[in-house]
Parts: C-alpha cells; structure tokens; sequence
C-alpha cells in the first residue's frame, strides 16, 4: 500500500482523466447517510453511489448543463490515472464536498480537489503474485458511507479508507485468491450495509452476493448463487441456495459452478430488494454439466435483511456460449391503466 501527498505538477499521463466540474461544496466534509445515498439522484451537488444512487438509474436532473449549452463544455483540468500501472479505466468517479473519489487499474484510488484537479491522496493496494483477474485488471468504483471510502482489490479484499487521509480503517477478505476469485465492480450500500459480489467464474469458484456493516466490515449474511450451497445469517446457517444440490447440476459440478456476480448490483427501497445479474456457469464445457445450472446466467432478487433469495429469472439456461448475464438489473415505476408499476429491465448478450 502507498500513500501520497502531492499534486498536478507531478506530471500528466498519456491517457488523462480530463472534465469540467461546476458544483456547489459545502463548507465542512459529512458523512454520508443511508438517506444522502437514497437521494443521490435528487442532488445535483454531490455523486454520492455508484450509478448515481442505488437503483442504477445514472439520472440527474440538473438543468445548469442542457442541450442549449453542452457544445460550449471545456476541460478546465487533467489528472492522470496513467503511469506504468496504465491498463482499462472503468470507473465511475463520486464526489461528496468538493472532493472527487477515482478509482483506477490495479486496485489503485485516488481523492481530488474538484476545483484544482489537484492531488489529495493515494491509496494503492500491494497486490500479490498469484491474482488471477480473468479479463484485465479494472476496477469499477468505490462506495461512499459516513466518512469511509471503501473500494475492492483483484485478490479479492474490500478496504474501507478514512474519507479525509486515505489510511486503511478496515479490510476484509471476499475469497481466496489463490482459488481464483477477484474483484472490480463497485460496492453497493443499501441499509447500512456494503454489498459486495465476486469475479472468477471462469475458473471455477462459487459466486456469491455477501452483507457487511458498512462502518466495520463484519460479515452480516452470506448469499452463494449456485444452487446446493448454504447460506449464512450473523454466523448460522440460512438455507441452502435452491433448496438442494444437483437438481439442476450432475454429480459435483455444483461444487464449482460459477455464477461469478462480478458486476455488482442494484437496490430498490420501494421494494426492499437487492438485484444481482450472475455470469457463466463453470465449466465452459456445457457437455459436462447437463441441466439449466441455477442460479448462473440469472437475475437474483434478494432481501436485505436475510440474504435469501426472494425470486430469480434465468436469461440463458444451461449457457454454453458465455452470453452471461450479469448485466444490472434497473428498476423503475411506469404508469398503466391508471396504475403505477413497479417494474424492472435488463439487457442481454444472448440477444
């Protein structure tokens, strides 16, 4: 890990994060609450969750910048995510009191002066040898809770951040690393809680959605979406995903099935669900593991408060062409009859 004070002059990279920013800040930094991160699409001062706030919507209703004006946006600063370390860029930055939070490739995060572009602090993870990311080395984004940063690593660790210095406050293991899992989507907090996903599907591990106390890190439930294996509430078990093995599996395949919930997920307040696309089943050889192989290549609804799975929908059963099905899961009201519907939609790779 390596932290450092130090700003623009220190040079700018071939591949430059570049953007203007018009923002009012605060005078004094917040914490952010559940209801900060509930309304984060109300607020047009503050990008406080990932996909501007839980449900994933990425809509702002701010007016200052409109179709009448856009063409007149000029960069005002640049700030490299580049160096040696320069691979994928995929994330989305947030911003809370004139600070903007950037996370970069090889489990790397920055914190910015909105109105200088300058420096804050960096936080990079010391990574082993060993990883194993399937498909580069990205990371998605960090999450926003009271006055942590908290972000994931590719061996598989969630590291909460002080929001104001950068140092470490906690760390937590999502999976043996070793055993292939990973991690680059963003966290999602809904109800106090960090909720987090897993990569590595394509070498055999068990996807899974997993619950932590956001400001600790303690592990409140524990969710794998592979049919046969069992789930945990505060330590004790919670019901086996699917209710037993190879109903959908043959023989052990179920043991190492897949179903990597690698892109994170979405929440619902209205509903009070949590919604998680899973990817391919493992392994790729679909002749090996005749059967639909629940839950891969599905859309999981889950409660927040247990882990369980309150409904599922499977995209692609038996996926033999890697079409996944991961993809967020964007819930919203629409109006029928009179009547307003609470409803949800999601792409799919298998067409």
């Amino acid at each position: 890990m390596r932290i450092s004070q130090s700003n623009l002059k220190n040079g700018l990279g071939v591949a430059a994060l570049s953007m203007a920013v018009s923002l009012i800040s605060g005078n004094a930094s917040a914490g952010v609450t559940d209801a900060d991160i509930i309304n984060d699409q109300a607020n047009t001062s503050d990008i406080v969750h990932y996909g501007i706030g839980p449900q994933g919507q990425r809509f702002s209703p701010l007016n200052k910048l409109n179709t009448d004006n856009v063409q007149n946006l000029q960069p005002v600063w640049a700030f490299s995510l580049g160096g040696e370390k320069q691979r994928g860029q995929e994330s989305q930055p947030l911003v809370r009191d004139g600070v903007m939070y950037v996370t970069g490739s090889y489990s790397r995060i920055w914190a910015i002066d909105v109105n200088t572009g300058d420096e804050i602090w960096e936080y990079e993870a010391r990574l082993p040898d060993g990883i194993m990311p399937c498909c580069d080395v990205v990371n998605r984004g960090a999450a926003l809770y009271d006055d942590l940063v908290i972000f994931g690593t590719l061996d598989a660790k969630l590291v909460a951040l002080d929001a104001a210095t950068g140092k470490p406050v906690w760390k937590k293991t999502l999976g043996d690393y070793k055993a292939g899992y990973s991690y680059t989507a963003a966290p999602l907090i809904a109800k106090g809680m960090v909720i987090t996903g897993v990569s590595g599907g394509e070498f055999g591990i068990v996807g899974k959605v997993e619950a932590r106390d956001a400001k600790t890190g303690e592990l409140v439930w524990s969710r794998p979406t592979v049919e046969g294996h069992m789930g945990y509430l505060n330590g004790k078990e919670n019901g086996i995903t699917g209710g037993k093995a190879n109903v959908t599996w043959p023989g052990d395949m179920w043991k190492h099935g897949g179903a990597a919930t690698w892109l994170g997920g979405t929440y619902d307040p209205d509903v009070d669900l949590l919604f998680f696309g899973t990817g391919n089943p493992a392994p790729w050889n679909s002749w090996l593991r005749p059967g639909d192989n629940l839950y891969s290549a599905s859309r999981v609804a889950i409660d927040p408060d247990t882990g369980k799975i309150a409904w599922h929908f499977q995209t692609t059963p038996h996926d033999g062409w890697d079409f996944d099905g991961v993809n967020e899961f964007i819930s919203f009201d629409y109006q029928e009859n009179g009547k307003t519907v609470k409803a949800g939609a999601t792409a799919d790779r298998n067409g």
